[in-house]
């Protein structure tokens, strides 16, 4: 296998590897909005009130805190793996006589780390929704925790 074909094959191993990445985070998506559904679901349908519904609610709760965790290091070791697969196509490109260096300038262009400018990742913003999820177990199982104190479940 010659220079370039190794690189082409190496560009679409780190393209499968990013799609992966992509389609792992819809899915812990859709089960994080599932969780919720179904406790929206016991608080307005199930009939259950007070602490009955806090034993049916927490496990939820800790099972979607759970599923956000690995669904945080999922993206966390893709992000590395992919990180790695990157920095070795700019390796190869630097070796490729004639090349457009294309990896190398957008690493330049959009993600090397300056003083005068943050950088920019997918993997970065991807990273938050977990903690975005778990803030908001908590912010609910906050409220049902005072709702029923309170009386109102």
């Amino acid at each position: 296998m010659d220079k370039f074909d190794e690189y082409k094959f190496f560009t679409e191993r780190v393209q499968h590897r990013s799609d992966r990445r992509q389609q792992a985070s819809q899915i812990y998506l859709t089960v994080n909005t599932a969780i919720f559904g179904i406790i929206a679901l016991l608080i307005k349908d199930s009939g259950l009130t007070g602490w009955s519904l806090a034993v049916v609610a927490l496990p939820l709760f800790f099972v979607g805190v759970l599923v956000c965790i690995t669904w945080f290091r999922i993206i966390l070791e893709f992000s590395r793996i992919i990180g790695w697969q990157y920095e070795q196509l700019r390796e190869m490109e630097r070796q490729i006589k004639g090349s457009h260096k294309m990896h190398i300038k957008e690493w330049e262009e959009f993600y090397r780390p300056t003083k005068s400018k943050s950088t920019f990742s997918f993997s970065n913003l991807e990273s938050r929704l977990p903690s975005i999820f778990i803030g908001l177990y908590v912010v609910y199982a906050v409220a049902i925790a005072v709702a029923i104190a309170l009386g109102v479940l």
